[in-house]
């Protein structure tokens, strides 16, 4: 998974656990110094799917399809972990226009209402071949490429 930095914080996910967030500033090793908080939970914790923040909340999807928010500020669980029904995933969980959108390796999509209770707004599916891609928005318009296909889908 790849660093999210949001409301002044670095979230520094790895392979290995644990996560660890770092406030912003600092020099030198601020290893422990600028550490706000560590996530220790190796079944929710992100293997390969990168964590995004909202600012206030920080979301993390695991290989398995589940969904864990936190407090960014302090770690504390917000809900989780929530089973999204997609499935194993790779895919990195993204947000727009107040959702967050995350795909699972058959091309299922979990969207998921941002915010401080886990609601599950839909699952929408494409042409179930593999998939490892996160959906990337351009203009209102989402970009999805499947093991079969590249996807523009439009409102």
């Amino acid at each position: 998974p790849s660093p999210t930095v949001r409301v002044g914080m670095i979230f520094a996910p790895t392979r290995k656990i644990p996560l660890l967030p770092f406030r912003a500033g600092g020099q030198g090793d601020i290893s422990t110094s600028r550490l706000a908080w560590s996530w220790t939970d190796p079944r929710t914790a992100p293997d390969v799917p990168s964590p995004v923040s909202d600012g206030p909340r920080f979301y993390m999807a695991s290989d398995n399809g589940t969904l864990t928010c936190l407090d960014a500020k302090t770690g504390a669980v917000i809900y989780g972990p929530e089973d999204t029904g997609i499935g194993r995933t790779w895919a990195s969980p993204i947000i727009a226009d107040g959702k967050i959108y995350l795909t699972g390796q058959t091309g299922e999509t979990a969207v998921i209402q941002a915010g401080p209770t886990y609601k599950l707004l839909g699952k929408n599916s494409l042409d179930g071949s593999y998939t490892l891609s996160t959906p990337a928005f351009v203009d209102g318009e989402i970009i999805l490429r499947t093991g079969t296909h590249l996807y523009c889908l439009t409102q």
